[in-house]
C-alpha cells in the first residue's frame, strides 16, 4: 500500500472502528459514505465538538496512540456533563506525517477507545499538515427532560467534584520532564493526563439529582463560574475540603482533570449517596452556591484571593 493514497489508508486502518457497538448506537451506515446515517429513538440528541493542537492541548512529541485516545477522551466527557449517553463519535486528524506506522499507531489509539467506552467512530477527515490536530465531533442521547444544563443551579445546592483535581498537571510536567524512568506516582499522574476518564456512569445518573453539571476541563475556578454566570449566582468554595495534588493554585486553576463538578439541592443529597454507594463513587462535597455573585474562596476560614481564574486560549 503507498503511503501516498489517503483512501486506501482510511479502508485499512479507519473504517471499522468501533464498528460491533454499531447497533446499539443505532448505526444504519457507518464510515464510506458521504455521511453517516444513524436511527434516533424517542430520545433527543446532543452534539459537541473539541479541538486538540499540538503544543497547546498536548506535547507534540507524544505517541500518535497517545494523542489519539486523549482527544476522544477530552471531546466525550461533554456528554456526561449534560447527563448524557455517549453514541458515537467523528475524527477530523490533520497529521504531520503521511508515514503508515504514524498512522496505524492513531489507529490503535482510537480503537483502544471505542474498545474502553463502547462506541463507533462514523467517519470523520484526514488532511496532511505540519502540525497535528485533532478534531472530535460527539453524539450523546438524553432525553431533554433530563439534559442537565449549567443554568439550573439554585440558591443553596452544594457544590461537587467527582475525584481529585491537579492529578492531570502533575502528568503533563512528569511527561515533560523527559525522565526515562517515571517512579509510580510519576506513572499515575501521567496516566491522568494521557487517559482522562469519561465519567458516562456517573454522568447518566445524576439526571434527577444535579441541577447543575459541567466537566472541568480549564480550570475548577473558570468552570465553576461557567455554572455560577449561566445560574445568575455566585459560590463558595472551601479548599480544605476540596481534593487536590501540587499547588492548590494550578490545581484550581489548570484543568485538564476532566473531572465532573456539579451542584445539588440538599433535598436530594440522600439519593446522590445512595448513587455513590451503588457505583462505589467517592464523592467531594466543596461548597455552596450563594446569591451573591462571583466565587468566594476560603481556607483555614480566611478568605483568599486568586487572581488568574482558569485557562485563557486568548489570554
Amino acid at each position: 500500500m503507498k503511503e501516498s493514497d489517503e483512501f486506501l489508508v482510511l479502508q485499512k486502518y479507519f473504517k471499522n472502528l468501533g464498528s460491533q457497538y454499531n447497533d446499539s448506537s443505532g448505526i444504519i451506515v457507518g464510515p464510506g459514505d458521504d455521511s453517516a446515517l444513524f436511527l434516533a429513538n424517542k430520545s433527543d440528541l446532543i452534539f459537541s465538538t473539541d479541538v486538540s493542537n499540538a503544543d497547546i492541548h498536548f506535547p507534540k512529541t507524544l505517541a500518535p496512540n497517545e494523542i489519539a485516545y486523549r482527544a476522544c477522551c477530552v471531546a466525550a466527557s461533554d456528554i456526561p456533563a449534560c447527563g448524557g449517553t455517549l453514541k458515537w463519535l467523528s475524527i477530523g486528524l490533520v497529521t504531520p506525517s503521511k508515514e503508515l506506522a504514524w498512522l496505524k499507531d492513531f489507529a490503535r489509539g482510537l480503537k483502544l477507545f471505542t474498545k474502553t467506552y463502547q462506541v463507533p467512530i462514523i467517519g470523520g477527515d484526514l488532511v496532511k499538515g505540519r502540525e497535528c490536530s485533532v478534531s472530535v465531533g460527539v453524539c450523546g442521547e438524553v432525553n431533554h427532560k433530563d439534559f442537565i444544563s449549567r443554568n439550573g443551579a439554585k440558591v443553596g445546592d452544594s457544590i461537587y467534584v467527582s475525584g481529585v483535581l491537579g492529578i492531570a498537571k502533575l502528568g503533563l510536567k512528569a511527561i515533560q520532564s523527559k525522565k526515562k524512568n517515571l517512579n509510580i506516582e510519576e506513572k499515575k499522574h501521567a496516566k491522568k493526563f494521557l487517559q482522562p476518564k469519561v465519567h458516562t456512569l456517573l454522568g447518566k445518573n445524576l439526571r434527577n439529582i444535579a441541577s447543575s453539571c459541567i466537566d472541568v476541563s480549564d480550570g475548577l475556578l473558570g468552570d465553576l463560574g461557567h455554572i455560577c454566570q449561566q445560574s445568575n449566582l455566585g459560590a463558595e468554595i472551601n479548599i480544605d475540603v476540596i481534593p487536590y495534588k501540587g499547588p492548590f493554585k494550578e490545581a484550581l486553576t489548570w484543568g485538564d482533570d476532566y473531572e465532573l463538578c456539579f451542584t445539588v439541592p440538599k433535598n436530594k443529597e440522600p439519593k446522590l449517596s445512595q448513587l455513590c454507594k451503588k457505583l462505589k463513587f467517592k464523592k467531594f462535597k466543596i461548597g455552596e452556591m450563594t446569591s451573591r455573585k462571583g466565587i468566594k474562596i476560603y481556607q483555614d476560614k480566611k478568605e483568599i484571593f486568586i487572581r488568574d481564574k482558569s485557562y485563557n486560549h486568548l489570554s
